[in-house]
């Protein structure tokens, strides 16, 4: 049974004005995101697992967007110290994390982006699956899920990444309107590996430009990613960014 959630909004100021509209929609969870200060400030606060337990909805946390697990260890470092921060204060109510799959810094010769993590894969992903390991155990410690998640524009070279990351075996969340930015990297690697994916990201896409679009602003068959997150038992936020495109949004989806 799949479970229904909502992101943290920017619109909004506090954790609870979420809630309440997580409520009026009759959604399971909100995935909270740590690239908003009020999230951190409430959980540093130690405010947040009352607010859920009033609101009777679980919850989920996006960790930093730059967050880069596969650059040097000095700067991985620091973002797991972060890691740790937010999982120990999550303890009880936060049920996973959702880190990024960063494709890493790019050199443009003649109009032509090169990734240098291509170049150098053989180092790049020693380094990517040590700290995604490190990263696990700590989420762990405090019993709570990781996941990778897939960003927009992501290289071709990705493809080898996740045969590397699913032989080590790591989690995933699929973010359909990123793939379809991408070409549909990760939904064509489907028919050679069978991703475990405990969270999608679902949202409408168009012109392999625009994503996170309100259901049916867009062209993507959102059904077959509906029955794929069915078949996972997956946590699913309907990643749409403002409360008007989820009042539509959360409807439509159920009504696949």
């Amino acid at each position: 049974m799949i479970k229904i959630g909502m992101p943290q909004l920017y619109e909004f100021d506090t954790i609870e004005d979420n809630l309440i509209l997580a409520k009026k929609l009759g959604v399971d969870f909100i995935e909270l995101n740590l690239n908003f200060g009020y999230c951190r400030s409430e959980m540093e606060a130690r405010t947040v697992a009352d607010l859920l337990k009033k609101y009777d909805i679980e919850a989920t946390l996006h960790f930093y967007d730059e967050a880069d697990l596969g650059s040097y260890d000095e700067v991985v470092d620091a973002y797991l110290v972060l890691l740790e921060r937010y999982a120990k204060l999550g303890q009880g109510y936060i049920k996973q994390i959702n880190m990024h799959l960063i494709p890493g810094p790019v050199v443009t010769i003649s109009g032509v982006k090169n990734y240098i993590y291509e170049k150098e894969y053989d180092v790049y992903i020693e380094r990517l699956v040590k700290n995604f390991k490190r990263a696990e155990k700590i989420c762990n410690q405090f019993g709570i899920n990781m996941v990778i998640e897939n960003t927009d524009n992501i290289p071709a070279y990705t493809t080898r990444t996740y045969h590397d990351l699913f032989k080590e075996g790591f989690r995933f969340c699929y973010d359909i309107g990123h793939d379809h930015l991408s070409y549909d990297i990760v939904w064509n690697l489907l028919s050679d590996i069978d991703l475990p994916f405990d969270e999608f990201h679902i949202h409408d896409a168009k012109d392999r430009k625009k994503c996170h679009l309100a259901l049916g602003d867009g062209t993507l068959d959102v059904a077959k990613f509906k029955r794929l997150a069915e078949k996972n038992n997956a946590y699913v936020v309907l990643e749409v960014k403002q409360s008007s495109d989820l009042i539509t949004t959360v409807p439509d989806f159920k009504a696949l």
